[in-house]
């Protein structure tokens, strides 16, 4: 049995009025268990990517988990897509391995023009000044990207490692190798 917030007097179970004062009856419980399920599935909203694994053969995943591991290694993403050509699983992700090197090699070389040219336009302030600010930015972005890339790769190899085909978030909607090499 419950109680009415604005004049104390009991209310029965179900009910959605006070039937002294009229004050409505919310249930708190259940809405913070909604709120606490909307918030929840916002956040998990970013993680919950595609997932194909049930298009995949289970024999071709369970050969090819080394190679779908390698993938999401800087270089040695050349690994799958020349040795495990028949494989779609070491293939898909390949894909979203190459997503992450390809990315990450142009970051790098971004990083290092912009560096150059501050560096060359600002040459006098570098240390105290306007360009080392702007490298001091610069620097920061750099960093954070090569985290987010280094966060997306383990996301892929322990996806990879559990047998799953799950895309990665963001980037792993784009199919650089499928435009390339048939």
């Amino acid at each position: 049995m419950a109680f009415c917030k604005n004049c104390g007097n009991n209310i029965p179970d179900g009910a959605t009025f006070c039937s002294h004062c009229g004050t409505p009856v919310y249930d708190t419980t259940s809405q913070a268990q909604t709120q606490q399920h909307q918030y929840g599935t916002q956040q998990n909203n970013f993680l919950n990517s595609d997932d194909v694994t049930a298009e995949f053969d289970p024999m071709d995943i369970k050969e090819n988990k080394v190679m779908a591991v390698l993938a999401y290694i800087g270089l040695l993403v050349l690994v799958p897509i020349f040795a495990a050509k028949d494989s779609k699983y070491a293939r898909f992700h390949a894909t979203q391995g190459l997503n992450i090197t390809v990315l990450s090699v142009a970051q790098a070389i971004i990083y290092y023009i912009l560096a150059t040219i501050i560096s060359i336009v600002f040459r006098g302030s570098i240390i105290f000044g306007v360009g080392g600010v702007l490298l001091t930015i610069l620097g920061f972005i750099n960093t954070i990207l090569s985290i987010a890339f280094i966060v997306l790769a383990i996301y892929g190899i322990v996806n990879a490692v559990q047998g799953k085909c799950k895309k990665l978030p963001i980037i792993g909607k784009f199919d650089i190798l499928g435009k390339f090499v048939k």
